[in-house]
């Protein structure tokens, strides 16, 4: 208790002596104090940031240790905000317009070596003149016929006191005399609160909404409205768009039409199911099964939305789409259908389905498969089923798998799998059935040729007796 006596007391003593040095020494030149030249004095709106500027004679050696401070408590003891400058002439002191903020300040300085103190500045006035916009949102930001939806006003920051929301509606198309938005309700903002609702359930027309916010600031109500938001029932097609092109395909990134614009899907690490959209999205396009998908790191500006898919739905419209943030990007799917099933061959054979071979003869499996899509792949040779040789492959060149020795008989394929999966994969190749057929030697042919021909000729004479008998 003594110390912080103690301190007090030496506080009180510092700033009477500062005092009393001022005011037995020569005061140096008054600084100039204005706003910097991007804020615009007649529009300064509550809780934007602005930015002051004191300006420091031209006479006047540096260093200099510069303060802003409330002109109603004009003295050298009080500061808000300081700074200390070795050669800048104009120092900008930066804070955000609170209510406490509306008042007159001034600024002076002190010059570092000599301990010369400035006169205070001309008073500055400092005026709240408006609001910004309330904000508007859908929650989902899209939705199909039938669902419900959340139409939502927030303040464009958090921590407006003294605020009321007022939310208004109007049904489209505008019918005569009912071209005014009607009043639906208010919610005045509790300390932490930042928004106020308003649910709709089946939703099966198409409604504008707009927020008034009003806000009481030193005495005086303060108003702004949102811009207009638009909540229409949709049928929200998906559509996987290729890398530089325009039209639509099985493989390429996720967009969703939103009246009449597409728009990317996006994603964000807090759900993890892009392996069911992925497979919503190509059942949804009739494009098969999904071969691969991957989240990019590229992010869009104008994203729709993640949908929560169980990876049961028919199509997307039928995931709710969530609005986290987007902090994974967007997504590329591959479906089945861009990726046909290879073609298998046989080397100087064809791709006849049937194959006789000998015992010891070798044979080579050609497998080659086509694609539009520029990504890794393996080319899978299996037999009866079974893998059995794996390769490296390109779309367009073909893979070749040799036997030597005994080739073992059965069904024979080929598939493409993606390269860094186990599981997404092509339909199989075309089946080539291979069969040992080892022939007789050349003598024993002949033999059985010869006796053959004399059991038809004795045959043939007991015939011929037995008639002239």
């Amino acid at each position: 208790m003594k110390l912080h006596t103690l301190a007090v007391l030496w506080s009180v003593c510092w700033c009477m002596f500062a005092v009393q040095r001022v005011e037995s020494k020569e005061l140096l030149p008054a600084p100039t104090l204005s706003f910097n030249p991007r804020v615009n004095q007649s529009a300064i709106l509550l809780y934007s940031d602005i930015s002051l500027q004191c300006t420091i004679p031209n006479n006047v050696r540096m260093p200099v240790e510069i303060h802003l401070t409330h002109a109603e408590n004009a003295n050298y003891s009080s500061s808000i905000q300081s700074r200390t400058t070795w050669s800048l002439r104009v120092v900008d002191f930066e804070f955000q317009m609170k209510p406490d903020n509306e008042t007159a300040f001034i600024c002076w300085y002190r010059h570092i070596r000599s301990e010369g103190w400035s006169n205070f500045s001309a008073s500055l006035n400092v005026i709240i003149a408006g609001l910004s916009d309330p904000l508007m949102f859908l929650i989902p930001p899209a939705f199909p016929v039938g669902v419900k939806y959340i139409a939502q006003c927030e303040t464009p920051t958090k921590g407006y006191e003294n605020t009321t929301l007022k939310l208004y509606d109007r049904l489209l198309p505008i019918r005569p005399g009912k071209e005014a938005f009607e009043y639906i309700g208010l919610r005045v903002l509790l300390p932490g609160d930042w928004g106020a609702s308003v649910y709709r359930t089946n939703a099966g027309e198409t409604y504008e909404f707009i927020c008034e916010m009003e806000v009481f600031v030193n005495g005086r109500a303060l108003r702004s409205r949102s811009k207009i938001l638009t909540a229409m029932p949709e049928e929200l097609p998906v559509r996987l768009i290729p890398q530089n092109s325009d039209s639509g395909s099985c493989y390429g990134y996720a967009f969703l039409r939103v009246r009449d614009d597409w728009r990317p899907l996006c994603f964000s690490s807090t759900l993890q199911n892009t392996a069911e959209v992925a497979k919503v999205i190509c059942r949804e396009l009739g494009c098969g099964s999904v071969l691969d998908h991957k989240m990019l790191s590229t992010k869009s500006p104008d994203t729709i939305g993640t949908p929560n898919c169980t990876g049961n739905e028919k199509k997307i419209a039928e995931c709710p789409l969530v609005s986290y943030d987007c902090n994974q990007g967007t997504l590329s799917v591959i479906c089945s259908a861009s990726l046909s099933p290879p073609k298998l061959s046989l080397s100087e054979r064809g791709a006849d389905s049937l194959a006789y071979i000998r015992t010891e003869e070798s044979v080579t499996f050609r497998c080659i498969f086509e694609s539009p899509v520029d990504h890794s792949a393996y080319i899978v040779f299996t037999h009866n089923g079974v893998e059995s040789y794996t390769i490296s492959a390109r779309s367009g060149y073909a893979e070749r798998w040799s036997l030597s020795e005994t080739v073992p008989e059965g069904e024979y394929a080929c598939f493409v799998r993606m390269q860094g999966s186990t599981v997404y994969r092509t339909e199989r190749s075309n089946v080539i059935s291979i069969y040992i057929y080892d022939p007789p030697p050349a003598g024993a042919v002949a033999g059985g040729v010869i006796t053959t021909f004399f059991g038809v000729l004795i045959l043939i004479l007991l015939c011929v007796y037995g008639r002239s008998s």
